[in-house]
């Protein structure tokens, strides 16, 4: 399997079809929702993303995370799970209308965030510290982006992050606290602009569940493959550092 590949793939995919279409096709009720839920409710959620390293795993490993073959099998076994799981949440919550689409946000938001942990887990790397706070918001940022020039700066900062050990290189504590703080801001912004446009067709009764269903699936697969190609560099690059030791 040649892992290079892959990530090259990564580099050069575009957002899904759904981020680039349902958002045009549902855009003009978009504010609606966006009114329902305040971004501070985002932040909110997003400011406790370290809770998301103590949730109960989405699925359990028993391989070697330095396989990184077996651990891409294993980190799209939590995909699959999510989409599972938030699929069934965002169906529930389009038979509701306006309320429950607004609330089901903050928690899609909590499963993709245990996505991210979980794929970290699978490649090897636990989560924790600020440094992999910072990690895991720059990964759910990128997968709410759908501009294509900003989705290519959002991937080239997020490998800039990554040491030849498979390390992140950041500022010390106390100069990244700040930096935490402004992507919290960012990613918050980026997650309600995707996320109350697309789900602006929960509104309408008839198609609400599908949509709901829909949305969470493809925003769960983009959230998977995001993460699968940060934690895959992260590996690839401790591996070949080893291999030329």
């Amino acid at each position: 399997m040649d892992f290079q590949k892959q990530q090259d793939r990564f580099r050069r995919s575009k957002a899904s079809w759904l981020g680039r279409g349902v958002e045009r096709l549902t855009h003009p009720l978009g504010k609606t929702v966006a009114d329902i839920v305040p971004k501070s409710l985002v932040e909110a959620v997003l400011k406790g993303i370290d809770s998301a390293v103590g949730a109960p795993a989405l699925v359990n490993f028993d391989h070697d995370p330095k396989d990184i073959a077996a651990a891409r099998r294993a980190s799209e076994r939590v995909s699959r799970a999510a989409r599972g799981i938030s699929g069934a949440s965002g169906a529930a919550a389009g038979l509701g209308g306006v309320l429950t689409a607004g609330l089901d946000i903050p928690a899609t938001i909590g499963i993709a965030l245990r996505v991210i942990r979980d794929t970290g887990r699978a490649y090897g790397y636990d989560g924790e510290g600020e440094r992999e706070k910072l990690f895991r918001l720059q990964i759910l940022e990128l997968s709410a982006i759908n501009d294509p020039k900003e989705r290519k700066a959002r991937i080239a900062a997020l490998e800039a992050m990554i040491g030849p050990h498979g390390d992140l290189i950041i500022a010390d504590h106390k100069r990244i606290l700040p930096v935490v703080d402004q992507a919290i801001e960012r990613v918050s912004r980026a997650i309600a602009l995707a996320g109350f446009r697309s789900r602006a067709g929960m509104l309408v009764p008839v198609v609400g569940s599908a949509v709901g269903a829909t949305v969470n699936i493809s925003f769960q697969g983009d959230v998977g493959k995001a993460a699968r190609f940060a934690f895959q560099e992260r590996r690839m690059r401790a591996q070949s550092n080893l291999v030329e030791q």
